[in-house]
């Protein structure tokens, strides 16, 4: 070794020693932070909580009764919040997790997820959980495991045990099986069933419907053995918006100057990166997949869930998107408590329900879906000069005149959005499209504020095609009328590429050249993610009717598109 070299090592030396130092010490740190604990409460993860608010001794939980009813109405599926906008952690190996329950009521539970569950157009699809239930009623704690492969747990323990109204629960995890401990000593244990195998843990919460809640005063997550836990903070929300090459800056640049939107749902926008670039990068529309509708946004009487939906707007501010509120009547997402009440209050909360929701988000959300799918798919409704509608619970109450009554009360709760009537199979002709027709001439001879029709364009079978004669037929009948027009919810199944693209396409165009045609949006994103993925079925089945695939892989049809929207 020369004497150079023999000077550089001289020199260099202590600062070898002193790099050494500060990387051990604070590798020492980090593994002694955690096994001292980690408090996930002092934080403000919990301000957009779902029924949650804030308080000085803790986080109080209200409950909101959520529950999914299936498209086919099938069956009502709980629906508990998970805490999205808020941190959650990463575990390796062993670790645990204590909660003070307090001011518990009548129940109180709190759930530790693997990863937010996924809601495909009105089914929930469970992912690996755990839930521990303090039933004071029957002094019962309850532990319910779900491995992913059912919307039904697979696994639960009862343990008897006296509940007071403040209780402090953990669950230790070692190896593969969880021990359950009660202030401190262990009542019991459940095996794993490998539902933190993929590391991540998200908070969620419930509580009996006739209660008055509860409060989780502390919350604590540490490693134990030789296991380790961090926290990770939720991601940054935006996404480029200089792509030259995405949907919506070709429209933009298009004299046209069409939108192009699509409809988003929060929890992948959470947990997916590549979703949320696209979702925030390719569309200046956002419309809430679910987060608006009436069974998600006004579960009980009382209760309100605006959590989801405000921070969905608030991201959509965000990324400069404007936002399309899904929907304001819709009687397939319609909760219980709406169905089952009397016919003589149906008025008085369909005007609330409205003034709340539109008022609430008034100079934010542009325009709305007011009512959705009213009219009927039995043929004898239309015969003798019937008018087609649905016998929901609002037309029951108040007949054609409820449909007046609810864009009136939007119109007065925000004069400055938009308010459309949304249905499918209005594209061809038909008798769909004959009632459509009379129904908005009725409607403008009363003088109700109508401003548009939103065309679904679902297309989901062989006999599925549209004619884009009749659908250009149609926007120039209401371009008459002094209505606007929208491609509300587009999606295409297509085991042909060529098929899938040629009908996306040849929407696309009529939308293009009708002078009434604001926007043109797709019902969902990605495959992975798709409304047509089969209804409670595990593992997963996919459909394939979006512009990206299950990989998140842009499809032929969102290449032609491009090109579509260019000339």
């Amino acid at each position: 070794m020369d004497k150079k070299a023999q000077k550089l090592i001289k020199t260099l030396k202590p600062a070898f020693i002193i790099i050494i130092v500060l990387v051990v010490a604070g590798i020492y740190g980090f593994i002694n932070d955690q096994h001292k604990g980690i408090d996930l409460l002092k934080d403000d993860g919990w301000i957009n909580f779902p029924g949650a608010t804030v308080m000085n001794n803790g986080v109080h939980f209200k409950p909101l009764g959520r529950v999914i009813v299936h498209q086919d109405s099938s069956m009502g599926q709980e629906n508990p919040p998970v805490n999205l906008s808020g941190k959650h952690i990463l575990v390796k190996g062993d670790f645990k997790i204590t909660a003070t329950l307090s001011e518990i009521d009548k129940q109180a539970s709190f759930r530790l997820y693997a990863s937010p569950p996924i809601i495909y157009d009105q089914w929930r699809s469970e992912s690996p959980s755990i839930d521990i239930t303090a039933d004071l009623i029957t002094n019962n704690l309850i532990v319910r495991i779900w491995d992913g492969s059912s919307s039904s747990s697979i696994d639960m323990r009862v343990f008897k045990i006296r509940l007071p109204s403040e209780i402090i629960i953990s669950i230790e995890h070692i190896e593969n099986k969880i021990n359950i401990l009660v202030d401190g000593y262990k009542i019991g244990n459940i095996p794993d069933h490998n539902i933190f195998d993929n590391g991540t843990i998200w908070f969620g919460t419930d509580s009996a419907k006739d209660s008055n809640g509860w409060t989780i005063a502390s919350l604590n997550a540490k490693a134990i053995n030789q296991g380790a836990v961090k926290i990770i903070d939720a991601p940054s929300l935006t996404a480029n918006q200089n792509n030259t090459n995405s949907l919506r800056n070709i429209a933009k640049s298009n004299y046209l100057k069409i939108k192009i939107g699509s409809t988003i749902a929060l929890e992948p926008l959470i947990i997916n990166p590549e979703y949320r670039e696209i979702a925030l990068s390719q569309f200046s529309i956002m419309a809430p997949e679910n987060s608006m509708k009436p069974q998600f946004i006004h579960p009980m009487p009382d209760v309100y869930d605006f959590a989801k939906a405000d921070l969905l707007v608030d991201i959509a501010f965000k990324n400069n998107m404007i936002v399309h509120g899904h929907v304001l009547l819709y009687d397939k997402s319609t909760p219980d408590w709406m169905t089952n009440s009397p016919v003589e209050q149906r008025q008085e909360i369909m005007i609330s329900h409205i003034e709340n929701v539109v008022g609430r988000y008034k100079d934010k959300v542009a325009e709305w879906d007011v009512i959705n799918e009213f009219l009927s798919n039995k043929n004898a409704l239309y015969k003798n000069k019937g008018t087609g509608l649905k016998p929901n619970i609002w037309f029951e109450a108040l007949g054609e005149k409820y449909i007046d009554l609810a864009f009136i009360t939007a119109r007065k709760a925000d004069p400055s959005a938009k308010l459309y009537l949304n249905d499918y199979g209005l594209e061809n002709d038909g008798q769909r499209w004959d009632a459509l027709l009379a129904l908005v001439k009725r409607l403008k001879e009363r003088k109700v504020p109508i401003d548009g029709v939103g065309f679904q364009a679902h297309i989901y079978g062989d006999g599925d095609y549209i004619n884009k004669e009749q659908l250009k037929k149609h926007m120039e009948a209401l371009n008459k009328l002094g209505l606007l027009a929208r491609i509300s919810e587009i999606d295409v199944i297509g085991d042909e590429a060529s098929e899938q693209t040629n009908q996306y396409t040849t929407v696309l165009n009529v939308c293009l050249q009708a002078s009434n045609c604001t926007s043109y949006t797709t019902w969902g994103i990605t495959d992975l993610y798709g409304s047509t993925t089969k209804s409670d079925r595990y593992p997963l089945v996919y459909g394939n009717s979006l512009l990206w695939d299950k990989d998140l892989k842009p499809k032929p049809a969102f290449w032609a598109l491009q090109e579509k929207l260019r000339y």
